[in-house]
């Protein structure tokens, strides 16, 4: 079993992905979207959203957009920058319901298309990753999806050289206001491992802890690869407490598996990846912003610092009233700054243990 970490607009940068990696880092790092367009057209932000540190060989790209041509330009583009050679491949948003990527027809647009034109943009991308790996992510549709709706959709994929199908099991419309329903994950992973074996099917939807992994890999047995979104945001170090947690469902994680000394990558500071950690919510945060300055542009840094803080400071009993004083913060460094103040109130609160 794989851990992910879910492509996430301003959240799954480098910053971001440096913060885990300090706790021993995941199998796989999707990047936060690139927009195919912007990166052609030579857009100053795009390079950074393309950035594949600090893991290279564990990064995915994944692209959105919402043309043909644009999408394989891109990727082949992609394909002939330094970081080519290490990534594992590209993944297509075809589940975004952001309003504003629904509208472009991109991201979950591209499920209610003609199949010829999803076919011939996969046939397009498949030729321009070359030996990389081309994988997509989904949504269950529309409000009105049938199950054959979603195995036509996914055996159309697979036909055109798709290795891996992500699922988050909601509607456009539901985006994250219903529990994901894990059942669909089962039933893809079914349908999709009897006709093409070597597939991998992952799934994605409210997994915040070894208990939630557990319940979601015991349903969906044949699910290779769970994808974790914005748990991850919120508890940096989540990929090593579910390491930890060894075989939630009976079957080991591939991160487990590699033990110590892989996981020994871990900061000095969490005491290693298999022990319990001790987490310095401030020294995180301050490490976070330090990596934010270090490889995101300066025009990013209050954006992402809101983003991440948006989450964060669920870690703390009022978050409710951290989070609005921290959010409201002029500049990023201010948002950090307020955040620690937090702990002259609550000085018990600064180290968990987990």
């Amino acid at each position: 079993m794989k851990l992910l970490l879910a492509p996430m607009a301003a959240l799954s940068h480098e910053a971001l992905r440096r913060t885990i990696a300090r706790f021993g880092g995941c199998d796989e790092y999707y990047t936060e979207m690139i927009h195919a367009a912007s990166f052609i057209n030579g857009g100053p932000y795009e390079r950074c959203y393309a950035s594949c540190a600090p893991e290279p060989e564990k990064t995915v790209w994944q692209l959105t957009g919402a043309h043909e041509k644009e999408l394989v330009h891109c990727a082949r583009l992609l394909m002939q920058t330094e970081g080519a050679s290490s990534v594992i491949g590209i993944d297509i948003n075809m589940g975004c319901p952001a309003p504003e990527i629904y509208r472009q027809g991109a991201g979950i647009a591209w499920m209610s298309k003609p199949f010829e034109q999803v076919e011939s943009m996969l046939r397009g991308l498949r030729l321009a990753c070359g030996a990389k790996r081309l994988s997509v992510k989904i949504r269950l549709g529309e409000e009105d999806f049938t199950l054959q709706g979603l195995f036509d959709f996914a055996d159309m994929l697979c036909s055109c050289g798709v290795e891996r199908i992500t699922l988050h099991p909601r509607t456009r419309k539901e985006r994250y206001a219903r529990l994901p329903r894990i059942q669909y994950v089962r039933l893809l992973g079914e349908f999709i491992k009897a006709r093409y074996p070597a597939v991998s099917v992952a799934g994605n939807g409210a997994i915040d802890g070894p208990k939630a992994l557990a319940d979601f890999a015991a349903q969906c047995p044949l699910s290779d690869a769970f994808m974790i979104g914005r748990a991850a945001a919120q508890k940096p170090w989540i990929f090593s407490v579910l390491k930890r947690s060894a075989k939630p469902d009976g079957r080991d994680t591939e991160a487990g598996r590699r033990d110590a000394e892989e996981a020994g990558t871990c900061a000095a500071e969490t005491g290693g990846c298999g022990a319990e950690l001790q987490i310095d919510l401030v020294k995180i945060a301050e490490d976070f912003i330090a990596d934010l300055e270090a490889c995101q542009p300066a025009d990013f840094w209050k954006t992402r610092t809101q983003r991440f803080f948006a989450y964060y400071c669920d870690n703390v009993s009022f978050a409710h009233y951290i989070k609005s004083q921290v959010l409201n913060q002029k500049d990023h460094r201010a948002m950090l700054e307020r955040f620690t103040r937090y702990f002259d109130e609550m000085p018990q609160e600064r180290v968990l243990n987990v």
